[in-house]
């Protein structure tokens, strides 16, 4: 018997993980109930629009077989479960059977996430763009998309990535408030700073700064030289310990297969310390800063995030990383981010809610790990409502095609699908 496209798209992802056996009617069932989901989504709304984004789902689905170890079909989520609004009201709730595993999925803001990916696309053709929402409360991924399909079998977002500048610096200030190092009215000399003999750290504006200034303004103008020397108050190993105790270094946990640990960079000296404090070492995946952030905004615990829940009335439960008040005070300051100039983030407020948030700007990197000239990637990862956060919405935009103004800012191009998405889902939500 001639195997089918589902037989051969299974049998291509398991010769990818050679630890993993199955026999021939198991692949047969699967193939089989991928074939259904397929006609399902088929019929969905929409589905000529995001062809590719809804092509992705069908893969995780895929995926998602593998991971559970080839349960039986009725225990696996699926096309219509995602689609249907009695299963939305059921994950709202909370109330799947034990026996079941329902995507945390929302189909509503998986639109807006697809619908944001097609408009940046159109606008900018970038090399690739990420998009995960989710609930910081309890680590619930509500919306996930990609440009464009991985290579090498990594899904992107858990594919550990250089220089995390949107939540290193963030779990630096939490740790700087955490140690009772950070203090809001505190000046220091921006510019250039001489953090050890022939070693140098420049702010961003090519080292010229902006005089003397407090370290809450140095933060909302993304000071290279605040966080070099917040990182110098922080004992010298509790830096490294934070960056852990937030999940870095370390796999989430989440469904997607191949996820990589990234790693925490060397700190032995203040110099390392310093850019690692600002982001500019190491590697993180989207979904590692997702988790890390989503600890600031939901009070202080790490949550691991999650595609899929079971178990009557379940209650997700995180780790503390940091007292409530620190965590409290971090959002304080990723609000003024958004809320005030000088902030680098203003452009990311919205309508009706405080938004709190950093955005990120770094050089591409070539395999050999230097910077490629003229490629950059810009992200921002923010919450709303600040106060009492329901949605964390993470975007990172790799190499898009604009001019120089735009590309050595970057906000007239992540702003826009933020606000969409955050603005659209936080309303649907609470018509729901």
């Amino acid at each position: 018997m001639t195997p089918s496209f589902e037989e051969k798209e299974l049998s291509t992802v398991l010769q990818a993980f050679p630890s993993l056996q199955m026999d021939e009617d198991k692949r047969r069932e699967i193939a089989s109930h991928i074939r259904r989901e397929r006609e399902l989504l088929e019929q969905m709304k929409k589905r000529k629009k995001y062809a590719k984004v809804i092509g992705g789902a069908v893969a995780s689905l895929a995926l998602l077989f593998i991971a559970y170890q080839w349960m039986p079909s009725e225990a696996v989520p699926s096309a219509q479960q995602m689609n249907t609004e009695g299963s939305q009201n059921a994950q709202a709730a909370g109330t799947t059977s034990h026996k079941d595993k329902v995507l945390t999925l929302d189909s509503q803001i998986q639109e807006y996430v697809e619908e944001a990916i097609h408009k940046t696309n159109k606008a900018y053709q970038p090399e690739n763009m990420t998009v995960i929402v989710t609930d910081p409360n309890n680590g619930e991924i509500l919306g996930v998309g990609n440009l464009k399909r991985p290579t090498d079998r990594v899904p992107h977002i858990v594919r550990a990535m250089p220089d995390p500048v949107v939540a290193f610096p963030i779990v630096t200030l939490a740790a700087a408030i955490e140690e009772g190092k950070y203090k809001d009215n505190e000046t220091y000399e921006s510019g250039t700073y001489e953090i050890t003999p022939g070693k140098f750290i420049k702010d961003r504006n090519n080292g010229i700064g902006w005089g003397q200034i407090t370290y809450l303004e140095g933060i909302q103008r993304s000071s290279h030289i605040a966080f070099a020397k917040l990182s110098e108050q922080i004992p010298n190993d509790s830096l490294q310990q934070y960056f852990e105790r937030f999940g870095f270094g370390v796999k989430t946990g989440t469904e997607q297969i191949n996820e990589q640990p990234g790693k925490i960079p060397n700190m032995d000296t203040p110099y390392d310390k310093a850019m690692a404090a600002y982001g500019l070492a190491g590697s993180a995946s989207a979904i590692q800063q997702v988790a890390a952030v989503g600890a600031i905004a939901n009070g202080g615990e790490l949550m691991k995030p999650h595609m899929t829940k079971e178990e009557r009335n379940h209650v997700d439960k995180g780790r503390r990383v940091i007292s409530e008040e620190t965590a409290k005070q971090v959002r304080e300051v990723l609000e003024v981010l958004v809320k005030n100039k000088p902030g680098s983030a203003t452009a990311f407020s919205i309508k009706e809610h405080i938004v709190a948030g950093r955005t990120g700007l770094v050089g591409k990197r070539d395999p050999q790990g230097n910077f490629i000239e003229g490629k950059y990637s810009y992200s921002f990862i923010g919450f709303a409502p600040s106060n009492d956060p329901k949605l964390l919405v993470y975007i990172v935009v790799d190499d898009p095609k604009t001019d120089l103004w735009t590309g050595l800012w970057g906000q007239e191009i992540v702003a826009p699908p933020f606000i969409e998405i955050m603005e659209n889902s936080l309303q649907y939500l609470q018509k729901r």
